[in-house]
């Protein structure tokens, strides 16, 4: 990491200096100052213009302009040398542009770069895994996932959802379930899931919107949310709905 060299070496310039012209206590202990501080420096100058690769990808996507945004995503690889985790945050926007257009299998090689950061890439990923039959490290997968989202309430559901409807393990959504009520006392969604889960009834995903039909795991729950954009579009448009 081109960054963290260069840092190192500012660091090292400036100790030795300072300790052979002063003395070597000044010297080890500004040396340390001049690396975090330009190590520091290097991170937010990359971060700033990583973002801006992020912004310029957002626009292209608001188009519906697909495949420019993935090119111009592409165009952040230059920073992977210099900054850490820049390959797999934008490996994991790729895999999530590809994925909502159902382009599962192109998703996917991407998508084993993700960030578990990055909640909704990573499970996508783990997802892909299911369907790809390559669910040996599954569990190690999904404790990553949870381990760096530990209070999001949808984490913790889609888990439940994916050990039950997609693993068929009643006994790992459950657990996962019940952790999350330890963390999160207090969430609606999460008692009530599980609450219904407790008593075999069915929990509605699509409580968590747009977060639930990302993954396109419930084909009738994507059912419902077209009926309702439909009714909606009609709605705004003056349009009666007439059934016979």
């Amino acid at each position: 990491m081109y960054s963290l060299l260069i840092s190192l070496g500012i660091g090292l310039v400036v100790g030795l200096l300072l300790g052979f012209l002063v003395n070597v206590g000044l010297g080890i202990f500004l040396g340390l100052f001049a690396f975090f501080a330009a190590f520091i420096f290097f991170q937010r100058f990359f971060s700033k213009k990583l973002q801006a690769v992020f912004m310029t990808a957002n626009f292209e996507i608001q188009k519906q302009q697909f495949d420019r945004a993935i090119e111009a995503l592409k165009e952040g690889y230059r920073y992977n040398k210099y900054a850490f985790l820049v390959q797999a945050q934008i490996d994991t926007q790729i895999g999530i542009i590809l994925y909502s257009q159902k382009k599962f299998g192109e998703a996917y090689k991407y998508l084993k770069n993700s960030n578990p950061r990055i909640m909704m890439g990573y499970l996508m990923y783990i997802i892909g895994c299911i369907k790809n039959k390559k669910t040996e490290n599954i569990d190690k997968n999904i404790d990553l996932l949870i381990r760096f989202n530990k209070k999001d309430p949808f984490v913790y559901s889609a888990i439940a959802y994916i050990y039950e409807e997609e693993l068929d393990n009643r006994d790992k959504a459950l657990e996962t379930l019940t952790k999350a009520a330890k963390i999160m006392p207090d969430n609606p969604k999460i008692k009530e899931h599980l609450l219904a889960f407790q008593n075999n009834k069915e929990f509605k995903m699509e409580k968590y919107g747009e977060q639930w039909y990302q993954l396109m795991l419930d084909r009738k729950g994507l059912s419902r949310l077209q009926n309702k954009m439909i009714k909606n579009q009609q709605k705004s448009m003056g349009v009666r709905n007439f059934t016979r």
